[in-house]
C-alpha cells in the first residue's frame, strides 16, 4: 500500500532540496504516490488568465524533472491564494498521509517573515509534514 504524498514546491533551492529528500526516500524502497502543488499570489482575473498556469508550471519545472529522472510518478496542481491555508486545504481534501516542504522559499517576504509558509503549514495540518532545510 503507497503513502499519498503532497510536495509543496515554489521553485526555490530549499523546494529543489525537498524534492531530493522525497526522492531519496522513494529510492530506500518507501512506496507512495506523490502530487506536486505549487501556490500562486492572488491574481486580477487578466492576470490569472494570462499567467497562472505558467507561473505555476515554470515554479514546478525543476522538481518534476527530479522526479520524472527517478521514475517517480506524479501528478500537479496548481492554487491560488496564501500559500500555507492551500497547501493545508488541498492536503486535508485529498486525504494525503504527508506533506513534504522546505522551509523557506522565494518572495520578498521572507526577508520579513522567514519561513512563513512552513510555519504556516506546521501550525494548521491535520497530515504529518517533512520539513526540509
Amino acid at each position: 500500500m503507497s503513502i499519498k504524498v503532497l510536495l509543496a514546491v515554489d521553485g526555490s533551492e530549499v523546494s529543489d532540496r525537498a524534492t531530493d529528500r522525497l526522492v531519496a526516500l522513494r529510492r530506500s524502497g518507501a512506496p507512495f504516490e506523490v502530487t506536486v502543488i505549487q501556490v500562486q499570489p492572488f491574481m486580477s482575473i487578466e492576470a490569472q488568465a494570462m499567467h497562472l498556469q505558467s507561473y505555476g508550471e515554470a515554479s514546478m519545472k525543476s522538481a518534476r524533472a527530479k522526479l520524472d529522472a527517478a521514475g517517480i510518478p506524479h501528478a500537479t496542481h496548481i492554487a491560488m491564494g496564501p500559500a500555507g491555508v492551500r497547501i493545508c486545504e488541498f492536503a486535508d481534501a485529498g486525504g494525503f498521509e504527508l506533506v513534504v516542504l522546505g522551509t523557506k522559499g522565494l518572495g520578498w517576504v521572507n526577508t520579513v517573515l522567514v519561513g512563513s509558509v512552513a510555519k504556516h503549514v506546521i501550525e494548521s495540518s491535520n497530515v504529518p509534514i517533512l520539513l526540509v532545510r
